[in-house]
């Protein structure tokens, strides 16, 4: 049987949208190696944000079994799908992003 999904305790979209900004700002003001220039403007990125992830290299983080017995699951009418849970989740997430 599939497991369920359960939505883990986190920051909102919009905390994790801000955080993400602010670490894309830290590094562009602390850049000091790497460039591209585009019509004039510079952009230099730091020897970590040109590093990948020793866990990136090999492909996204996915567990592709875990999504494919999902997709069977769905194919087969035996995932449960609690529509409601999805609308409120998917609400919460827009008022999020409008405050």
């Amino acid at each position: 049987m599939v497991e369920s999904v359960v939505p883990t305790p986190g920051p909102s979209r919009l905390e994790r949208l801000k955080d993400t900004q602010t670490r894309v700002d830290r590094s562009l003001a602390g850049a000091t190696t790497g460039s591209a220039r585009a019509s004039g403007e510079t952009v230099e990125l730091s020897a970590a944000a040109l590093a990948t992830p020793e866990e990136l290299r090999s492909g996204p983080p996915v567990d592709l079994e875990l999504v494919q017995k999902i997709k069977d699951a769905i194919a087969e009418g035996k995932y449960p799908i609690d529509l409601e849970r999805i609308t409120d989740a998917l609400f919460a997430d827009y008022l999020d992003l409008k405050l």
